[in-house]
């Protein structure tokens, strides 16, 4: 929406949720692995609104350009609704950037853009799973784009923790002394083949820097403060099957502080704790992602996500000593499979039916597993024959069925909410779902 030189843009989901045992189940995820990945009926009432400012438009889209975009990232906090009379019954809630930036489009010769600030570096989306893989790199930075050839460098930080360690204590006594940024430089190419098809290989790279903790020339750099790096290389295939079915098929492998991955991680979310050097040398991470999509003419859409994540840590026990499962975790695995049918019952009624598997494994842990199976009654107002068709009306149920290694060790935030008495979960909800 907008006039000719400025848009606005709107994403939002709200909604509300009862469990059978009583306890506010609001934003609690079934899944193991956290996030959407599993299933993404119980997410948490989120707001994001973006404006784009069009400071130079061209009259055709091969004209030079300049554009600024704002996202805003909304939600609550402790617990509450996320609106009342008052905000969140009195109580604050988050408002973030997600993105500030401006970019220069066709600047020097056709196809070249520019782009400096805070930007949504990312493009492989599984909706099912509200799930960003190979590439997700949304951060501070700035870079450029040249037809299929996509380049930035990023800057991330942590926040009051000492692992992983872009934060040091000096002193031992809980508190940062030195903070410090990690800095990612990152690329990928799209190869276009086929023809018609529309059918690709991207590739993809990272390199880490997170810089030694020095405190000047005549004050000694922290023994815990050492540099460290880290490396990613991944690929995507994306087949064009026809009459709107595709496959995207992806892999990526990280090491060192790119050690991201577990349960969807980002591969700057260092996972696992540092070798006896105080480096995380030595550990690695691998995510496979399958995605898929079929249309069945105006009777359903089909969508299938499966992933895997195998991530080893820098840490090893010590030498004659058995790793337990209290931890600290020398490795993780996770991995889910999961099916969605929205069947186009009437223009106006898109019923839901989703099932998923997943599982979790924490070091020596014993392996966690859940079933999952979703029911949503869907209202579509502008009768589009799709599954991304918006704004929805939903109601939900949900069930969740989990052995007892995943009650025992609590590892939904579901199961934490409600106390993992049970073996089987249950989530009645309702939401509306709105983007333009």
């Amino acid at each position: 929406m907008g006039s000719e030189n400025f848009e606005w843009h709107w994403y939002s989901r709200l909604g509300m949720a009862w469990s059978v045992y009583g306890q506010n189940i609001q934003g609690a995820s079934m899944n193991l692995l956290g996030f959407g990945i599993g299933g993404r009926y119980e997410e948490d009432d989120y707001s994001e609104p973006s404006f784009v400012a069009h400071v130079v438009k061209g009259a055709t889209p091969d004209d030079f350009f300049v554009k600024s975009e704002m996202t805003f990232a909304i939600w609550r906090q402790y617990g509450g609704v996320f609106m009342q009379p008052s905000s969140n019954g009195g109580q604050s809630i988050t408002v973030q950037f997600n993105q500030a930036y401006i970019e220069a489009g066709n600047f020097l010769t056709p196809g070249l853009s520019v782009w400096g600030g805070a930007r949504f570096f990312r493009e492989q989306y599984a909706p099912i799973g509200d799930y960003f893989y190979l590439d997700d790199l949304s951060g501070q930075g700035g870079g450029l784009k040249y037809e299929n050839l996509n380049l930035a460098i990023l800057g991330y930080r942590g926040f009051g923790d000492t692992s992983p360690a872009y934060n040091i204590d000096i002193n031992g006594d809980g508190g940062v002394d030195v903070e410090r940024f990690r800095t990612i430089f990152a690329g990928n190419y799209k190869f276009e083949f086929g023809g018609e098809a529309k059918h690709h290989v991207k590739v993809h790279a990272e390199a880490h820097v997170l810089q030694a903790g020095k405190r000047g020339p005549d004050i000694p750099a922290p023994a815990n403060g050492k540099a460290d790096f880290g490396g990613v290389i991944g690929a995507k295939l994306h087949l064009g099957l026809g009459q709107g079915n595709w496959s995207d098929t992806a892999v990526r492998f990280g090491t060192g502080i790119a050690n991201g991955a577990a349960g969807g991680a980002k591969t700057y979310q260092t996972w696992g704790a540092p070798n006896d050097e105080g480096t995380y040398a030595g550990s690695f991470a691998i995510e496979a992602v399958e995605h898929l999509g079929f249309r069945i003419g105006d009777i359903a859409a089909l969508e299938g996500l499966a992933t895997f994540h195998y991530t080893k840590a820098a840490y090893e026990a010590p030498a004659g000593t058995t790793p337990t499962a209290a931890g600290p975790h020398e490795k993780q695995m996770d991995f889910s499979v999961q099916a969605n049918a929205t069947i186009f019952a009437h223009k106006n009624f898109h019923p839901v039916v989703e099932a998923s598997f997943q599982g979790r494994k924490d070091g020596e842990a014993d392996l966690g597993t859940a079933v999952k199976v979703s029911v949503v009654p869907t209202l579509v107002p502008t009768g589009e024959l799709s599954a991304g068709a918006r704004p929805h009306f939903k109601l939900i149920y949900t069930a969740a069925f989990y052995n007892d290694a995943a009650r025992e060790q609590a590892l939904s935030a579901y199961l934490q909410r409600t106390g993992a008495g049970s073996n089987v979960g249950h989530y009645i909800g309702a939401r509306t779902d709105w983007y333009f």
